[in-house]
Parts: C-alpha cells; sequence; structure tokens
C-alpha cells in the first residue's frame, strides 16, 4: 500500500491538471476513494494525525525489535563466553599431564609442593626445546658405560665430560659389563621447566639389559621399568644445562 501511494502522490499534480492518461486517471481516482491521507493530498489539505491505535502499534513494534535486540546480544555474548571457554579448557588440556603421574608419586615424600606442580604442567614450548637437548645426553648413558663415554663417545677432555653428564652417570652401563650388555630402554618427557640458572624436568624411563653371551630372554635382564622421576639442572658458562641431581 505504500509503494502506492507514493505513486499516487507523484501523479497528483498531473491529474489535477488532467494530464493524465484514461487509465492512469482511473488509477489514481480509484486510489483516492480509497486512502484517506492522498485524498487529503489532493485536496490541499494536511494529512490526518496517526489515530492512537496507529500509535499503539508502531510503540509494540519498537518494543518487540528491542526485546529481539537484547536477546541477541545476551546470545552473542553467551556464545563469546562459551567459546572462550572451551578454547581454555582445552589449552589447559593440552599442558596438563595426567593425574596419574600424580598418583604414582603420591607418597613420596622427596617432593615438594612445587616439584608437584611442575609435574602437573608440562611447561611451555621454550622449556621443552632446551629438554630435548638434555635428553640427548640421556640416551648415550643407557647404551655405554661411563669409561666408554668418556674416552670414546664425547670428544672433550675427561673431566669436562664428567662435569657435563652430571648426574646422568647413574644410568651408564656397569664398567664390568661394558660391551657385553644389549640395551632397550624408553625415556619420555612428562614436563619441564627452566627458570634463571636451575630448571626442573620430569620424565619417566625403563629399561632392560641382556647379556649378548646368552639368550636375549627376559629372564637374564636386568633393568627398570617406568620409573617417573625428577632431574634437577643447572645452566653453567656456554649456556648449557647440566642435570646435578636425580630425586
Amino acid at each position: 500500500m505504500k509503494n502506492e501511494c507514493s505513486i499516487v502522490r507523484d501523479l497528483l499534480p498531473l491529474y489535477a491538471e488532467g494530464m493524465l492518461s484514461e487509465d492512469s486517471a482511473a488509477f489514481v481516482k480509484e486510489h483516492l476513494d480509497t486512502c484517506e491521507e492522498c485524498r487529503a493530498l489532493s485536496a490541499g489539505e494536511e494529512p490526518s494525525a496517526p489515530t492512537d491505535a496507529d500509535t499503539e502499534q508502531r510503540t509494540g513494534e519498537a518494543g518487540v525489535l528491542r526485546t529481539l535486540k537484547k536477546k541477541l546480544r545476551k546470545q552473542t555474548w553467551c556464545a563469546i563466553f562459551i567459546t572462550a571457554a572451551v578454547v581454555l579448557l582445552v589449552t589447559l588440556m593440552l599442558r596438563l599431564n595426567s593425574i596419574d603421574y600424580l598418583a604414582a608419586i603420591s607418597s613420596a615424600e622427596q617432593y615438594t609442593f612445587s616439584d608437584r606442580m611442575a609435574l602437573l604442567f608440562k611447561g611451555d614450548y621454550s622449556d621443552q626445546d632446551k629438554a630435548e637437548a638434555v635428553l640427548s645426553n640421556a640416551h648415550i648413558v643407557f647404551v655405554y658405560s661411563e669409561e666408554e663415554i668418556y674416552n670414546n663417545v664425547l670428544a672433550m677432555p675427561r673431566d669436562e665430560a664428567a662435569y657435563a653428564m652430571g648426574a646422568l652417570v647413574r644410568y651408564c652401563v656397569p664398567e664390568m659389563d661394558a660391551g657385553k650388555m644389549l640395551t632397550i630402554y624408553h625415556i619420555d618427557l612428562l614436563s619441564a621447566h627452566f627458570s634463571g640458572d636451575s630448571g626442573k624436568m620430569w620424565v619417566k624411563y625403563g629399561y632392560q639389559r641382556f647379556d649378548k653371551r646368552h639368550d636375549l630372554s627376559t629372564g637374564t635382564s636386568t633393568g627398570a621399568i617406568d620409573h617417573i622421576v625428577l632431574w634437577k639442572l643447572e645452566k653453567y658458562g656456554d649456556g648449557y644445562w647440566r642435570v646435578v641431581e636425580i630425586v
């Protein structure tokens, strides 16, 4: 109806001058017979003011629109909050270790609260990069004896090599078994935290050593399976991290 009113009002000057075609004039007349506002304009009068019913209807429509806008805003904020919560939860899940690891050391009195929290949180990616460099040294101790490492593996003076290996030498093949044992092992990084010149690494390791001179059966092996331990580290001169204590 509004579009028709606009067309008729544009044609009113021509209609008043009798300059419309017969069909167009009939169209305008038919509209004027049914539209009070356009008829008033045609007669040179002001359109009638909106009735109370019209005002009430428009007010009601405005109220509905405001209500819809409020609901949409509320739904938008809810969606943003839920999305942020999900992202935070996923991030935490990716950065947290299984609670089973804490349960595994629950009876160990030597660990402080700080040590246990260091196990729960994996640490950031830069800390894990530093830890991987430390693990590269840890791999050789499971395979070689201490003397083999000092004499054949590390290209540095013995005292420097001993200092670099630090507490990791406890995992070395016993000297009496050097060259005689086949070692199967695994070592997994659970968490890593470095700050200043000190650091902590939680690792899970296990190994079995078989005497090459006998059948490679489990009954003839020695070793440890799935131990969870804390490595305490310090950084020296050239930025190298060494394990100074295994707890």
